[in-house]
């Protein structure tokens, strides 16, 4: 973050470490989304990437919007939006995959 500001804005500083944390721990979500992506594509399904995308960035959006509004929350929902964004994307394609394609491959 040095690279971009000041090292005397702390409050900046502050706000970049505590999304870093949120985030990057949770980073194994935008690593399944992508994987998930990767199996739509090679079964031909390309539209499901789409899909995917849509609901990742769609519920990171409203969530966002939803969760900063809480005064108890503020800017802290936005980060948490984003791990939440990816995982309910996750969830969805895993969901279809078994439930409409898993079968079709044995």
């Amino acid at each position: 973050m040095l690279l971009f500001i000041k090292p005397e804005e702390t409050a900046i500083i502050d706000i970049g470490i505590e999304y870093l944390h949120i985030v990057g721990a949770t980073y194994i979500g935008i690593g399944i989304l992508f994987l998930l992506y990767g199996l739509y594509r090679g079964l031909a399904k390309s539209q499901m990437s789409i899909i995917l995308t849509i609901i990742s960035l769609g519920s990171r959006v409203a969530l966002a919007y939803m969760l900063s509004s809480v005064f108890a929350i503020r800017i802290i929902g936005i980060w948490y939006a984003v791990p939440i964004g990816w995982a309910l994307a996750d969830i969805f394609g895993i969901w279809h995959f078994i439930k409409y394609e898993y079968n079709k491959l044995n």
